[in-house]
């Protein structure tokens, strides 16, 4: 009899042992799919969060100060120049995703009245000017503790726009589109009197309001003058405080975004080596968005999911060496029929294999028919925190990292077959090693 013949013939009437044996194989595949997509998903969710959330680090100045004679003195206001700035653009290299420099000074207005604080004058009627690459980028912005509510952001491209508080429009009665004439102001203090101390009036630029913005939480002691309150500051474009043919030096901090978190420390211990930075008066703030612990995360799910995948692997090697050398001496009487009547070894336990690997395809089958509405259950309950946690930083996009991919799921069939197969030929190894005489001397 042709051995698929038997082997159908087996099948067919062995019902029950073979029912039972099916769900073995389909309880370890769907184990090992499980194990794999996971592990396959948190290998792409942690690409995907890299280059969605990226990274960013400040080389931000701070200002130094000197006690003499019971006196506080500043000793300047930290800068730094284009050249620094490039040095750090051709260290990051490709990874750069965007940067943003700052640049702040102090302005008066002709057709325009700031919000009155302490010690309020006609002198120190002045605002602050921050003057930015992109206003989305700053602090402010980045973090939502301001809003814009009219309008757009300042942009590179820009040239002579400003963004103003919700406040200032409203008390000058302002709106998108009207402009305003500034000129030049240098706030201080002299006996006790808030000042400008630019004694001539130098008008420099009229600017157009491109946006409003509120702030969100104000919190204003009123003790604040006039030129340092929230409510006064402009955000310009970055070339409103320059003067033309002259080198570009910022006294602000500079921010630069990058697209991979785990380059991060490389990077910014780089920067740290450029000379022409004096880091006595400034310092690198790094900001992985949360993804270092995004990644731990992702770390403790992974090594808990390998590790039931070895216990899944050993005991369902095990199970299955069990239950096939049951099976094959249950079936001591059908081998020795077959070898006494000049069946080769070879074709014997090839007809065992292959009814096995009959059963473990129609399992495999049903478990990755079944996944495929479970991983979807799985992927919510095992990586929606994860998602939530970035999301919270930036958008990322809702997708099932656990579905199953043509590739791997060839892999775990194929491994799935060697090991069955070695499985059936050690299972049947103590059997078949013994002549047709002994094996039916032992049924007898």
């Amino acid at each position: 009899m042709h051995i698929g013949k038997r082997v159908f013939l087996y099948l067919t009437r062995k019902k029950g042992k073979n029912f039972i044996l099916c769900i073995v194989f389909f309880l370890i595949s769907c184990s090992l799919l499980t194990g794999s997509s996971v592990l396959q998903g948190i290998s792409q969710i942690s690409k995907d969060l890299r280059s969605t959330i990226g990274a960013s680090f400040d080389v931000r100045p701070y200002e130094q100060f000197t006690a003499e004679n019971g006196q506080v003195f500043s000793k300047g206001t930290p800068t730094i120049n284009e050249t620094s700035i490039q040095k750090i653009l051709d260290i990051i290299g490709n990874e750069l995703k965007t940067y943003n420099t700052e640049q702040s000074g102090y302005v008066k207005g002709q057709n325009i009245s700031f919000i009155a604080g302490v010690g309020h004058s006609e002198d120190s009627n002045m605002g602050q000017i921050k003057a930015v690459r992109d206003s989305s980028l700053s602090k402010a912005f980045f973090n939502e503790e301001y809003r814009l509510i009219e309008g757009n952001h300042i942009t590179p491209e820009d040239k002579n726009k400003v963004l103003i508080s919700k406040e200032l429009a409203q008390a000058n009665q302002l709106s998108i589109g009207d402009t305003i004439l500034l000129n030049h102001a240098e706030f201080g203090n002299e006996n006790g009197k808030y000042l400008d101390l630019l004694k001539e009036t130098s008008s420099f630029a009229t600017v157009e309001i491109k946006g409003i913005y509120e702030i969100k939480d104000n919190t204003d002691s009123g003790l604040n003058p006039t030129a340092k309150k929230a409510e006064n500051i402009m955000f310009s474009d970055s070339q409103l405080l320059f003067d033309s043919g002259k080198p570009q030096i910022y006294n602000g901090e500079v921010s630069f975004f990058i697209s991979d978190p785990l380059l991060l420390d490389e990077i910014t211990k780089k920067t740290e080596k450029i000379t022409s930075i004096n880091w006595e008066n400034h310092i690198i703030e790094k900001n992985d968005f949360k993804f270092s612990k995004i990644a731990k995360q992702l770390e403790s799910i992974q090594k808990i999911v390998s590790s039931l995948i070895g216990i899944v692997s050993v005991l369902g090697i095990l199970i299955l060496i069990l239950i096939m050398t049951l099976r094959i001496r249950g079936r001591i009487k059908e081998a020795g029929i077959l070898l006494s009547i000049g069946n080769d070894k070879k074709e014997i336990i090839g007809q065992f294999v292959l009814e096995t690997l009959v059963l473990l395809f129609i399992g495999f089958i049903f478990a990755a028919i079944i996944f495929i509405p479970i991983s979807v259950v799985l992927n919510n309950f095992l990586l929606d925190s994860v998602i939530h946690t970035a999301s919270n930083t930036k958008t990322v996009n809702q997708y099932n990292y656990l579905q199953l991919e043509y590739l791997n799921v060839a892999i775990l069939l194929l491994i799935e077959i060697c090991t069955t197969t070695l499985t059936v030929v050690i299972s049947s190894a103590t059997v078949l090693s013994l002549k047709p005489k002994e094996i039916l001397t032992k049924m007898s």
